[in-house]
């Protein structure tokens, strides 16, 4: 039996479908290269791992049965310029929070995965009129071998 594991890949292809409002849509390596320059096209979202954290074997039969927690998270990155406060930003953020939130909570991210779930969620950084929030999402599969 092949393992399965989290592919982000299939998150942003959702996001891509669902949420027709993100003008761009990547991955870690996206969101490195944002972070050196902001995105010329916001709002953005980025897809990064965060963590695999696998239950205890409970399989004692010499095989391998394991529930895995797979934790990723989605960083949006918008800008208002109409409001230097953020004020604006913050009420935009709420509208793209839900939307997105809308696309993945309760949807399996393949065949042999629970429901997506929220986690917390922070502001990252407002700096030059833009912001930087941070949503942390769960789903969870059986390892078997």
């Amino acid at each position: 039996m092949a393992i399965e594991l989290f592919d982000p890949q299939l998150v942003i292809a959702r996001l891509a479908d669902q949420v027709s409002t993100l003008r761009e849509i990547g991955g870690a390596a996206d969101f490195e290269a944002a972070v050196e320059n902001v995105p010329r096209q916001l709002p953005a979202a980025f897809v990064i791992d965060l963590s695999m954290t696998p239950g205890p074997n409970r399989d004692g039969t010499g095989g391998l049965s394991q529930h895995t927690v797979y934790r990723f998270a989605v960083i949006l990155v918008l800008q208002n310029l109409r409001d230097a406060r953020g004020e604006a930003a913050k009420a935009d953020l709420r509208t793209m929070r839900a939307s997105v939130m809308t696309a993945l909570l309760d949807w399996p991210p393949a065949a042999d995965f629970d429901p997506i779930e929220a986690g917390p969620g922070r502001l990252l950084q407002f700096r030059d009129l833009t912001l930087w929030w941070q949503d942390d999402y769960t789903t969870r599969n059986l390892l078997r071998i």
